[in-house]
């Protein structure tokens, strides 16, 4: 994350994050593979990749994507500069959807058309913090958008 889009979509993250009672790290070192590492209430740690997609598009790079049971890829949306939508995305399923070779780079348009556009799909992982936030809870429906939606109906 070195551009100027990648830093406000971490500081986007990190606010709405810390604003959920968070306990947020940040690495040290020059890894790309997570940007944070979020401990919930259950003492559980989550890791979290921030991508930031092109103003007006819905698309999420991942250079280098290893699937983890608790890694998250959470794109930002921008509209005018502004964070209008964000996607918490866990990893499996980014890379189940996502475009490119397997060890290579990642591409994931949400808007992307085959049936219905793949937002549409995937819209129970919009703005949805609390599958990081209570990541203990939600753990067993991750993978599964049907499955997740049912979990979340039932509070």
């Amino acid at each position: 994350m070195a551009d100027a889009s990648a830093d406000r979509a971490l500081s986007f993250v990190v606010e709405q994050l810390a604003q959920r009672d968070l306990m947020l790290f940040r690495p040290i070192g020059t890894s790309m593979e997570v940007d944070l590492a979020v401990r919930g209430g259950d003492g559980r740690y989550v890791e979290v990749r921030v991508r930031s997609a092109a103003d007006g598009t819905r698309t999420f790079e991942v250079p280098r994507l290893r699937d983890r049971p608790n890694l998250f890829i959470v794109g930002v949306v921008w509209d005018g500069g502004a964070p209008s939508e964000s996607w918490v995305l866990p990893a499996h399923v980014f890379d189940r959807f996502a475009d490119g070779a397997p060890n290579g780079p990642r591409a994931l348009d949400l808007d992307a058309d085959e049936a219905e556009p793949l937002g549409e799909r995937l819209a129970v992982y919009k703005d949805r913090w609390a599958l990081i936030a209570e990541f203990s809870k939600f753990h067993s429906t991750l993978s599964d958008p049907l499955a997740l939606q049912v979990r979340l109906a039932m509070g």
